[in-house]
């Protein structure tokens, strides 16, 4: 790194549509914030496809929406200023494998650098690269919440990869009463249960590659912890970045959370995962998916651990198709017969449903509606600044929905003070002024 290097992240990004078009004062000042960065870094949760070619079907499950972009989004990420993504999710699959190499195939024709997702496991567990006059910033993606068959596979010698997502599993430890309350159960629901090697594993009747992973703990309640294989493969990708890199990005989409403390606190295994990727030599974690939309940061080791910086762009109710799957779950909330049901149609009657019995109040049930950009800036001794900028998300009317709009007045002021609240388990310090929240980081050593 020759100077100050200037890092934009944001979360989630779901677009459907043109957003070059807005004239928005709030929207094109969000814009510059990107565009001035050296690299400005995003979440794309979704395909990019024609929903037709080469293999391209609605899987059987989707991520709820069975997400679809069009071709011209590519141009839209790079005129806002994006150079740099992340793309392993619950929607990378929802198009099938076709879906997924054409969206592969239009990001590299654009030249937008981008992981997590790939032809086969070691694909897609590489860091991708981005070389700028600063220096050069390397990124790991991968996901905890999928279905089982879009994880990618490895290639053998004599049987290739699968396509998919680069996963990051986990699985539970419980005290020996819960075990035996699950035990009890799955005999009722007639599932299969196996004991190798103190692991305890779970699945429906004939399905034994779907399992539910168990161990028994002398710890009270129930804990989450990431699968070691997974663990140590994306450390090695992370160590290999950093002796290629100058900066070194990782990020994990996820919407599991503590069940104890709700769905704005991220999951134990989470938690842990990345104060180790930090000390395998991430400069940034970013954790997101949650739909909270906030969640707290940390800094470690003066390094910013985002567990969710909040969507960013969710412009998942204007796909112009969905599979017949979808009405099918929607079905109640119709109010013409499934098969003469458009996708408006669709859309309205999803927003009619009734909330989850849990999460309570389902994603979006934060008392504060907002998100952030955070600006890194680093220098070859470390990071000297982190700035957050405070957007909301248009909701209404529909036709213009999902776009952000930077925050100001109060409601700047509300978003990073309920930042700064969620922040506070982790010890963060955070101050608002002049419209922004500043981070207070570690003091850096002299020299």
């Amino acid at each position: 790194m020759r100077s100050e290097f200037t890092i934009a992240i944001t979360g989630d990004t779901m677009m459907a549509r043109r957003v070059s078009v807005s004239s928005e004062e709030r929207f094109l000042s969000l814009v510059n914030i990107l565009r001035n960065a050296d690299v400005a870094y995003t979440h794309l949760e979704t395909l990019i496809h024609d929903y037709e070619g080469p293999e391209v079907y609605p899987a059987a499950e989707g991520g709820f929406t069975w997400m679809r972009s069009p071709r011209f989004i590519t141009e839209e990420l790079k005129w806002m200023g994006f150079n740099m993504m992340s793309h392993a999710s619950n929607h990378c699959m929802d198009y099938s494998y076709g879906g997924l190499l054409s969206t592969l195939k239009a990001l590299d024709e654009a030249g937008l650098a981008h992981a997590g997702t790939g032809s086969h496991l070691g694909e897609a567990r590489e860091p991708v690269y981005l070389d700028t006059g600063q220096g050069r910033v390397a990124l790991v993606s991968m996901c905890s919440s999928f279905s089982g068959w879009a994880r990618a596979g490895e290639t053998r010698r004599d049987v290739k990869g699968r396509p998919g997502l680069n996963p990051l599993r986990f699985y539970y430890a419980v005290d020996s009463d819960t075990m035996e309350t699950l035990k009890q159960l799955a005999i009722k629901f007639g599932w299969w249960i196996s004991e190798v090697g103190g692991v305890w594993l779970f699945n429906p009747a004939g399905l034994h590659n779907t399992v539910y992973k168990f161990v028994e703990s002398n710890e009270p309640g129930i804990h989450t912890l990431a699968e070691d294989e997974d663990v140590q493969g994306n450390l090695r990708s992370i160590s290999d970045a950093k002796r290629q890199a100058d900066l070194v990005l990782v990020h994990v989409h996820n919407h599991e959370w503590d069940p104890e403390k709700g769905l704005h606190a991220p999951p134990k295994f989470i938690i842990d995962f990345a104060k180790v990727c930090v000390d395998a030599g991430a400069d940034v974690f970013i954790g997101e998916g949650s739909h909270t939309p906030l969640r707290g940061l940390e800094i470690y080791k003066n390094k910013p651990i985002f567990y969710d910086p909040g969507d960013f762009i969710q412009m998942n109710n204007t796909v112009t198709r969905l599979p017949a799957d979808f009405y099918s779950r929607v079905k109640f909330g119709l109010k013409v017969p499934a098969w003469e049901a458009t996708t408006a149609d669709a859309f309205d009657a999803r927003s009619s449903l009734p909330p989850p019995h849990n999460p309570p109040g389902g994603y979006y049930s934060s008392p504060v509606a907002g998100a952030v950009i955070a600006v890194c800036s680093f220098a070859p001794r470390g990071l000297t600044e982190l700035k957050l900028y405070p957007f909301t998300i248009v909701n209404e009317p529909r036709s213009q929905s999902g776009l952000p709009m930077l925050a100001e007045g109060d409601l700047a002021r509300s978003i990073i003070e309920h930042l700064k609240e969620l922040s506070s388990e982790f010890s963060t310090e955070i101050k608002f002024r002049n419209g922004i929240g500043f981070v207070k980081l570690c003091a850096l050593p002299l020299g």
